[in-house]
């Protein structure tokens, strides 16, 4: 929020205190944004990892991260959010038979960040 402000020319000075006074009276929370934003992120699909690597670029604090990844990673199961993208992309799995389609697939899931190892589990099962 810093670097927006600062980019539509407001001083530093004056966003240094808005942003102290929002921090203290609770409107902004580094943390809840690290939550809603690896959420998003978790329900598009993506690893946990590549979800927090993404927040890190967006400028979020590494101990939050950090702290808000440790209590995500407790729910998450990683091959049955592959086999949801999996059932998303490719409801009826009619497209398994093709070794090109299951290359592609696994391409698919390597790129949202799951581990090869938990890609060749989900795509055997089917």
């Amino acid at each position: 929020m810093r670097s927006r402000l600062s980019q539509r020319g407001f001083e530093q000075e004056l966003v240094a205190f808005v942003l102290e006074q929002l921090k203290q009276e609770g409107y902004l929370s580094e943390k809840r944004y690290a939550e809603s934003y690896l959420r998003s992120r978790l329900n598009r699909g993506e690893a946990p990892w590549l979800a927090a690597q993404k927040a890190k670029q967006k400028g979020v604090d590494h101990t939050v991260l950090e702290a808000v990844l440790a209590d995500m990673n407790e729910d998450f199961d990683a091959q049955e959010a592959c086999r949801t993208l999996l059932e998303h992309r490719d409801p009826g799995g009619l497209r398994f038979e093709d070794e090109r389609v299951w290359q592609r697939q696994a391409r698919f899931l390597r790129n949202k960040g799951y581990n090869s190892a938990t890609i060749l589990r989900v795509l055997k099962q089917r």
